[in-house]
């Protein structure tokens, strides 16, 4: 029995893929940062429905998933101040497609509005990692 489910883990492990290139879900950009010494929670998630509302307003299906993480203490009990701010932007590979294609043509408005929304994240949060992540 032992060899079947290793024999099973194993294909599992190889059917998935080992380079971004061979992604065949979802792509997502995954953010990890903290708040500025002025930054609010409030106006990090205005930012977040300012983001979300840019890809909204463009008839794309992208995602802006934003997370407040808590920690646990050993006795698994959550405490009251947060951890860490994540933010995943989450869409098919054909909207980020057409996103990277349209990214250098915007007119001076989607300029505008994107800049509005990457301005007000830059007010309230310190950006510390930033990752590519297939979602399979």
């Amino acid at each position: 029995m032992r060899i079947l489910i290793l024999f099973m883990l194993s294909m599992v492990s190889y059917a998935a893929p080992t380079d971004f290139s061979e992604c065949k879900g979802k792509e997502a950009n995954y953010y990890v940062a903290k708040f500025t010494k002025k930054g609010t929670p409030k106006g990090w998630l205005q930012a977040t429905r300012m983001h979300q509302a840019f890809y909204k307003d463009r008839g794309s299906d992208i995602l802006v998933v934003p997370m407040l993480q808590y920690k646990r203490d050993s006795e698994g009990n959550i405490t009251d101040k947060v951890h860490r701010i994540t933010s995943m932007v989450v869409g098919s590979q054909e909207s980020w497609k057409k996103w990277r294609e349209n990214r250098d043509n915007l007119t001076e408005a989607d300029s505008d509005e994107y800049d509005a929304y990457v301005s007000l994240y830059n007010k309230h949060t310190e950006l510390t990692v930033q990752r590519k992540l297939c979602i399979l």
